[in-house]
């Protein structure tokens, strides 16, 4: 079936031909480019014909990294994202406890204590003066932080932990459990829960993938295999498998393949799996470790102690031995790495593993990479430059960053971190994401907050010369993220040749005020040549 899009404002991206009016492909694919009269003229006579009706046309996003499946299961959740105190947070439990029986759960999704008028993490006791029948799980923003009430504390076999537990907890004075449990500990609550079966798992995906697309989305980099705090690797792939073979997914899904351990990697790697296996729109991606915590826990590893907090300096989660030991076994087996690293430390233990493992096996063109690069000095952003590591940023951490940044580290560390400018100075391969549920999908204020360096509600920008221009951070979204996929030479751009993955905008983000991008309407998002979302 060949498709005619006319009467649009196309950018290409491409420095061969810019920009155009219309554009023509079949199967999928781009035939031509030009004026509409040229594309039209050149169409065969049974080409269905799509007025973008001055339309402003993009290649199609990509969210370099989220989580599908936790996405949809918040949807499902108390959202506590909006409160702004305890009382607040309360009164929504309360509201969910008399709709539902007793031994039901009460989940609460993306608090933020330090949003509320008192800034204190609440504990079991609190949470059970709220309602001691009903267990209680809630879940900070960050995802590195939960708080049950003694019921939940009960029912996950936790309440009798003390302090020389190897779980990461935190206890009252008298040595008891607070239901506060940080980190990969979190995994003992959620191992109580039941996995989906296959077909309900699939409409959970399928749903969560037809959201994405209506913010202009074609393809996101998701994060499954773990989504249950256990491995159901298998589970998750037979179910995108499945819906790719039956035409059933409306966006490209490239996997982050988390697997905490060196015997899963072994299973995976056994079975004949690796980077770039592909099924349709599913494609597997890079081997993901997680190697710390986040900044606002105080469990992402720094160098040297929290300024606010000197306590402690983080939480990595691996030994640089551990660390060395699995990149070089998925790096020898054509995987490529990518892992989440928030503080220095982290980020100082996972370029230096890099390093070995491309020295010790050198390797044409691994494409590994490190997750969120936050806290970090020059000389670390040099080492990316380097070792040609790909930095996976996430620009809309900074609406909350932004106001922590400064307390956490001081402000010498804090000017040189989240330092997206000098990536793109470097030429550091540098992609953008959302880490949703973390945060919303939606690609446009994250372009927003690449470029205006605020929070888009009124505060000063924060090191504004650390901010990008909008072509930039569109890059970042389009042809930086097909880069880290190995697919630069198919998506990204606009291009004769290339996938027909597109989205139309209804005003030109190129033109308006930086900070009205976020306000900037999705109309169409268009995969493969098919219309998946059209704005009503």
């Amino acid at each position: 079936m060949e498709r005619v899009f006319y009467n649009g404002h196309i950018r290409t991206l491409e420095k061969a031909y810019p920009e155009c009016e219309a554009l023509a492909e079949k199967d999928g694919v781009i035939l031509y480019l030009g004026t509409s009269e040229e594309v039209l003229r050149r169409a065969s006579p049974d080409a269905e014909r799509i007025d973008l009706r001055g339309g402003h046309v993009l290649p199609g996003f990509a969210d370099t990294h989220m989580h599908l499946i936790d996405y949809y299961r918040m949807t499902q959740r108390i959202d506590l994202s909006a409160v702004t105190s305890f009382d607040e947070m309360a009164e929504k439990l309360r509201r969910r406890a008399a709709e539902t029986r007793c031994d039901e759960w009460l989940f609460g999704a993306n608090f933020n204590q330090d949003h509320w008028d008192v800034q204190v993490l609440p504990t079991r006791r609190e949470l059970d003066a709220v309602c001691a029948d009903h267990p209680i799980c809630i879940q900070r923003s960050c995802w590195h932080i939960s708080v049950l009430n003694t019921r939940a504390m009960e029912l996950v076999r936790l309440l009798n932990e003390r302090e020389d537990t190897p779980l990461y907890m935190e206890f009252y004075p008298d040595g008891t459990p607070n239901g506060v449990i940080k980190e990969n500990s979190q995994n003992k609550i959620y191992e109580n829960f039941p996995v989906p079966e296959l077909d309900e798992l699939k409409r959970w995906l399928k749903t969560a993938m037809y959201a994405v697309a209506e913010k202009g989305i074609t393809e996101v980099h998701s994060e499954d295999f773990q989504a249950f705090s256990r491995d159901t690797r298998e589970l998750v792939m037979q179910a995108y498998i499945e819906l790719a073979e039956a035409g059933e997914m409306p966006v490209r899904v490239y996997q982050q393949c988390l697997m905490p351990t060196k015997e899963q990697l072994e299973r995976f790697l056994a079975q004949g799996h690796r980077t770039g296996e592909t099924h349709g729109h599913y494609k597997l991606g890079p081997f993901k470790v997680v190697n710390d915590g986040s900044l606002g826990a105080h469990t992402a590893a720094l160098r040297h102690p929290y300024a606010c907090d000197p306590g402690t300096s983080g939480l990595p989660l691996y030994k640089p031995e551990t660390l060395h030991e699995l990149f070089s076994l998925a790096h020898k087996n054509g995987c490529q790495i990518a892992v989440h690293c928030i503080g220095d430390a982290s980020a100082e233990m996972v370029l230096d593993a890099y390093e070995t493992v491309m020295r010790e096996t050198p390797r044409a063109d691994p494409r590994h990479g490190i997750l969120h690069c936050q806290i970090m000095d020059a000389d670390l952003q040099e080492r990316f430059r380097q070792l040609n590591v790909i930095a996976y940023v996430q620009p809309v951490f900074l609406r909350y960053d932004m106001f922590i940044v400064d307390e956490c580290v001081g402000s010498e560390l804090a000017r040189q971190s989240y330092n997206w400018r000098r990536f793109c100075d470097l030429g550091v391969h540098m992609c953008g994401g959302s880490d949703c549920p973390v945060e919303k999908f939606d690609v446009l204020p994250n372009i927003c907050h690449a470029v205006t360096r605020s929070d888009n509600n009124g505060a000063a920008p924060w090191y504004p010369e650390n901010g990008v221009t909008v072509d930039e951070a569109v890059r970042m979204f389009t042809t930086e993220a097909a880069y880290a996929a190995f697919e630069e030479q198919v998506r990204g751009t606009l291009a004769v040749g290339k996938y027909a993955d597109l989205v139309v905008l209804d005003r030109d983000i190129y033109a308006v005020a930086p900070e009205t991008i976020k306000d900037v309407q999705v109309e169409m998002t268009v995969v493969d040549g098919e219309i998946v979302y059209r704005r009503q």
